[in-house]
């Protein structure tokens, strides 16, 4: 089993951060091998950056993404930069208050509104991978609360972990309508 996943969106999302979290609350306490790794412009804020994470039962020999079995967009440049290099089956994650996508099989979720509403708009990134949380296998929502605790002062982990939360649900919602309408 191997699982390539790619993050894309602008520097100051918390592209890399979402990544590096995931990678931790999936890997931890499960016989996995994973990778983290990382590309950015050279603006600190607004220009293009992506990571990737691969996670894997099998020792990995190439640690780069070269087509997605999962993909999330924070932001229009990033979707269309990347949607090409998706598998046909892949899952794919948008910011829907920013990216537009035509697929109706893409999953979406308003995570910049969400956070907006929240007066936090730099939680963006949290709340697509509470989002993202619920729709990939193997993963404990636990194991990223628990990582969420550990990456953030006190004084902050809290709006974190309530946007994270805010995703999980808003995701939970998401695919509850759609089993309603099928």
């Amino acid at each position: 089993m191997r699982i390539n996943i790619r993050f894309a969106g602008a520097g100051g999302q918390g592209v890399i951060l979402a990544s590096v979290l995931l990678a931790k609350g999936y890997g931890l306490g499960e016989n996995y091998n994973i990778s983290q790794t990382q590309s950015y412009g050279p603006e600190a804020r607004g220009g293009a950056c992506k990571a990737e994470v691969v996670i894997s039962d099998e020792p990995i020999d190439y640690m780069k993404v070269e087509t997605a079995d999962v993909f999330i967009a924070l932001n229009q440049v990033g979707f269309d930069k990347y949607k090409d290099t998706v598998k046909e089956d892949a899952i794919v994650l948008v910011n829907s208050t920013l990216v537009e996508t035509d697929n109706p099989n893409d999953y979406k979720i308003e995570a910049t509104e969400i956070a907006e509403d929240m007066g936090k708009p730099f939680v963006v990134n949290m709340v697509t991978l509470g989002a993202l949380t619920k729709l990939l296998p193997k993963i404990h929502y636990d194991k990223i609360e628990e990582e969420i605790k550990h990456n953030f002062a006190a004084s902050i982990a809290g709006m974190n972990l309530e946007a994270f939360n805010k995703g999980y649900t808003e995701m939970s919602k998401f695919l509850e309508n759609e089993r309603k309408m099928a």
